[in-house]
């Protein structure tokens, strides 16, 4: 073989590479979080309902935003009143908000989340958002998962905290 065509496959073998590595990530991560959790006793090991859903939401090719070199932030939370499971997820650079109900996923504008709260998750201010969740007035709070995810080159670090809605704390 020439020695073009050799660099030609070479250059399709990176590039297939890379292109995979980059479409396995989001789940590589999200199967992180799901692992962090359980670890930290913050859910029990079984169906994960929010794993399913964040599979869901990267099969659709949504989380393709996140890079090998980033900080995503996730929160999510299931309304018992209304059977929907919401869920954001962002960067820097975009975020992502989606609700799921009866087996469908749905992406809404306005995510269900406070700004206050996004903002202290943001900043990952573990020590302000347990003391909120703690002053909570709220009767029947939902809980809320947070989890920050540190991706550098393959590694991925993640951080997880719970704690309940304090929407209607004084700010």
């Amino acid at each position: 073989m020439s020695k073009k065509v050799l660099l030609l496959i070479g250059i399709i073998l990176f590039f297939g590479g890379y292109s995979f590595a980059q479409s396995a990530f989001p789940s590589n991560v999200s199967s992180k979080i799901s692992e962090i959790q359980i670890k930290n006793k913050l859910r029990k090991k079984g169906y994960d309902l929010d794993a399913n859903i964040r599979r869901q939401v990267i099969d659709m090719d949504s989380l393709n935003f996140i890079s090998s070199c980033d900080t995503v932030f996730f929160l999510e939370t299931y309304d018992y009143q209304t059977g929907i499971s919401y869920g954001l997820i962002w960067n820097k650079y975009k975020s992502i908000a989606y609700g799921y109900s009866n087996g469908n996923l749905f992406f809404n504008a306005h995510p269900i989340f406070d700004k206050h709260i996004i903002a202290l998750v943001g900043m990952w201010d573990v020590e302000k958002i347990e003391t909120n969740g703690e002053k909570s007035t709220i009767i029947n709070p939902l809980s809320i998962f947070a989890s920050r995810a540190m991706i550098k080159q393959k590694e991925i670090r993640v951080d997880c905290i719970a704690f309940d809605d304090f929407l209607s704390v004084s700010k």
